[in-house]
């Protein structure tokens, strides 16, 4: 039988700086303040409007129960204090009021109940609150999407010749990962760094594969790393420091040397997304192509890579652009794995995937890239030049314009 709902369930449920109380009606009032003028002889009144009048909010609070005293002596205690307060009302909202005035009423024939009826005024000027920033946000989210996807990984017990192709298939799949990074010329220590967690995942995949929480956490270190990396080695998109330029894995990784730029960043980006999008299994061969075992087993762990894969993009992908072009690239590229990972996620993880998904969003749209100033310029001229007159960074003259001398430019610039 499904429980049922008290009266004190029933009831709505106010707030006062933290205490809660049960009420079940209010009165609000308001008005103009005005005088009326009559004079003598004169059939219409003169009617003088002096502004608005204050406005009362007045709220019964209930308290029922053996303790009901201490109860309302609790809130009462609250109402005493000097000063404003936030005021949760169930009809009305979230009010900054003060408490005028209040009556408290009970009475021997009501043991164990009694009722205070409390006026509050308005509080005047609201306390300042610090909107919390969008890509604080965005960063928070995508940490709790990684958090779902390391707690829903888990694998089946396998035997001994499952558990040898398991380590196998998935050696391969961290073999794509290194083969990239040793393609791309990365600064030293962070390339270092990501070599270092992909031999030593590969090195104790036998060993972690018994224990599933472990190499969720061993695989979470290694995506964590190549979608933190920039930022953890304080690199910037005005960097002199040379990255890889990446080219979608699929088709063959492309390296070139290439400053961190906006369109290193967003290449960087559409390479995490594509591992991320790489959702089948390899074939297997031999006994474990047989294994119920083994190949769910790599669908989980092929699951758990993806979503791994799809929280670095979307880390790499938050940061401040110069063109508005790059920053709708990056973004599209990530909006796009997520929406081929989202229909097959369980629930947990859904919801965090969602969450992420709009907070990437809303934190990169909020960046205002459109162009305050067009010129078309007639004769050849340097970058540097251009950048002087429109008033703005070389760099970033040069990354809105996709400038490819930098001592040739002509044709419709921006600024």
């Amino acid at each position: 039988m499904a429980d049922q709902q008290t009266y004190r369930d029933r009831w709505a449920k106010a707030d006062f700086d933290g205490f809660e109380f049960l009420t079940d009606s209010h009165d609000a009032k308001g008005g103009r303040r005005l005088v009326v003028h009559e004079f003598p002889g004169a059939e219409e009144p003169q009617v003088e409007d002096m502004g608005g009048k204050s406005r009362e909010f007045q709220i019964n609070a209930y308290f029922i129960g053996a303790s009901y005293d201490l109860e309302c002596n609790g809130l009462m205690a609250k109402l005493n204090q000097p000063g404003a307060r936030w005021l949760t009302h169930p009809w009305l909202g979230l009010l900054w009021v003060r408490a005028h005035q209040w009556s408290r009423q009970e009475s021997s024939d009501k043991n164990g109940y009694c009722t205070l009826t409390i006026a509050f005024v308005p509080g005047g000027e609201q306390p300042y609150s610090a909107e919390p920033d969008k890509v604080d946000i965005a960063v928070d989210r995508t940490h709790k999407l990684a958090d779902a996807a390391q707690d829903d990984f888990d694998l089946e017990p396998m035997s001994a010749d499952g558990l040898t192709a398991f380590v196998a298939a998935v050696q391969g799949g961290l073999e794509v990962v290194r083969q990239v990074i040793s393609l791309a010329t990365l600064p030293l220590t962070w390339a270092q760094q990501i070599m270092g967690l992909v031999a030593s995942v590969k090195g104790e995949l036998a060993t972690l594969a018994g224990l599933p929480g472990e190499y969720a956490k061993a695989l979470r270190g290694l995506t964590d790393a190549l979608g933190l990396g920039s930022d953890a080695a304080n690199f910037s998109d005005v960097a002199q420091d040379s990255v890889t330029r990446f080219a979608t894995i699929g088709t063959g990784a492309v390296a070139q040397q290439a400053e961190f730029s906006d369109t290193a960043r967003v290449r960087l980006v559409s390479c995490l997304a594509a591992q991320a999008q790489q959702t089948s299994i390899a074939k297997l061969s031999g006994v474990a192509a047989g294994d119920g075992a083994v190949r769910r087993n790599l669908i989980k762990e092929r699951a758990l890579h993806c979503r791994l894969f799809l929280v670095a993009a979307a880390q790499v992908a938050l940061a401040d652009y110069r063109s508005e072009a790059d920053r709708d690239a990056a973004l599209a590229s990530v909006i796009a794995a997520f929406d081929v990972l989202l229909p097959g996620l369980p629930d947990p993880v859904f919801q965090a995937a969602v969450s992420a998904r709009t907070a990437l969003i809303e934190a990169l749209m909020t960046q205002d890239l459109k162009p305050q100033t067009v010129r078309d310029v007639v004769s050849l001229l340097p970058a540097t030049v251009l950048a002087h007159r429109l008033g703005v960074d070389e760099a970033t003259f040069m990354a809105q314009n996709n400038v490819r001398h930098p001592l040739f430019v002509r044709g419709r610039i921006y600024g």
